[in-house]
């Protein structure tokens, strides 16, 4: 398995950027401690909306996968523009709906799950249905909610067959869906359109012991009478600091593979690599995002080309670091070190081993380079994977 593997650490001021069923900032138990925790899947959705936006910047339409219910809505859109009957379209794009997703009700548009496809691959299932059949001539009963036998007898099983036959688009990976081909996809009701992420993700778990503290906070009644005391409204809501330690992998034989991205060049790829990887460093959760703001970039990235299986360095912090005067130098040394001892115990032989460090001292690593910018970083990252 080739890999491509960043290792980061990230500090965060007064922040709250996961929060729990009670909206209080997640947390683990790691080494003995409390730690502070940003689920994997809250920061693969800042990840997954940073690349869809600077793939828009490049021009680059590569990053546009839709999650939703309401997939039927997508499907009218397309359909209002191949059939002369807007009433018709709106009920072709509910039956089709019905077929990938299951209706939450008989007739209803809105699917029971949430479906994760991109607007080519739905382009392409309308595609192949007009290929068997001109919706815009056809008429008579709509077919069978899905689930349900078609009658030998009924004139619509031609149809039946078409339709099941146009959901096998929704299996080949068009150029718009590299999100789908890195975050993957689950299909409870339809396993066969199910897809393995190429994309591997930690949760963020803080390098050192971590409580939550609780801000009181009110708001003040601009048209409050003067003699009246107090304020507009109170209450409270909890909040903590952290030095994160998080990971991100891509397995690249998985990603080149055909059922994935397998159809572009390695070119093509890279280009799809230089966003997400650009977007997997970039990218802040957004919760209260505009009373909090913590938008700070990592201070420590390791990055590694090499070949084996995946490596989380996250034992590096199970004795939490100690410290008085901050905890992201401290926690660099701990991950250079630890490394370190991983590298040479078992043998590991990176094709890349680079560093990107923000400090204003003139750190030499132990093992690996040290690169200067992120555009270098990135560069040079990619040119270890292949060509071919």
């Amino acid at each position: 398995m080739k890999l491509l593997e960043l290792h980061l650490l990230q500090s965060f001021p007064v922040t709250c950027l996961n929060r729990d069923d009670v909206g209080s900032p997640k947390s683990a138990f790691f080494g003995g401690v409390p730690r502070a925790r940003v689920s994997s899947q809250c920061w693969k959705r800042a990840i997954r909306m940073l690349a869809q936006q600077l793939s828009q910047e490049r021009n680059l339409p590569r990053f546009r996968g839709i999650r939703t219910k309401e997939i039927a809505a997508k499907l009218h859109e397309i359909l209002t523009h191949r059939l002369k009957d807007s009433q018709k379209a709106e009920q072709w794009a509910t039956v089709l709906a019905d077929r990938i997703g299951r209706a939450a009700a008989e007739g209803e548009a809105r699917t029971r799950v949430l479906l994760y496809f991109s607007p080519g691959q739905l382009e392409a299932v309308v595609d192949r249905v007009f290929e068997k059949v001109d919706l815009d001539k056809l008429e008579g009963s709509q077919p069978a909610p899905a689930g349900r036998r078609a009658k030998k007898d009924d004139p619509q099983a031609a149809l039946e067959n078409a339709i099941k036959e146009a959901l096998r688009a929704l299996k080949t990976p068009p150029e718009d869906a590299a999100d789908i081909a890195i975050f993957g996809r689950m299909v409870a009701s339809d396993p066969e359109l199910t897809l393995e992420g190429a994309g591997l993700f930690s949760h963020a778990l803080s390098t050192h012991e971590v409580a939550n503290d609780i801000d009181f906070f009110s708001a003040v009644d601009d048209l409050q009478p003067q003699e009246e005391a107090g304020a507009g409204h109170i209450g409270t809501l909890e909040f903590n600091t952290a030095c994160y330690y998080r990971y991100v992998g891509l397995n690249w034989d998985l990603l080149s593979d055909s059922d994935h991205l397998g159809t572009l060049s390695a070119t093509e790829r890279k280009q799809v690599l230089d966003v997400f990887l650009r977007a997997a460093i970039l990218a802040v959760p957004q919760a209260r995002k505009n009373s909090m703001f913590g938008h700070t970039p990592p201070g420590v990235i390791l990055g590694l080309v090499r070949e084996g299986q995946p490596l989380s360095l996250a034992n590096a912090f199970e004795v939490p670091v100690r410290s008085s005067n901050g905890y992201l130098a401290r926690s660099r040394q701990r991950l250079e070190e630890h490394y370190a001892l991983l590298r040479q115990v078992f043998g590991l032989n990176p094709i890349r081993e680079l560093w990107l460090l923000l400090d204003t001292d003139n750190i030499t690593p132990k093992v690996g380079t040290r690169v200067e910018t992120l555009d270098q970083f990135i560069t040079q990252l990619l040119e270890g994977l292949p060509n071919e």
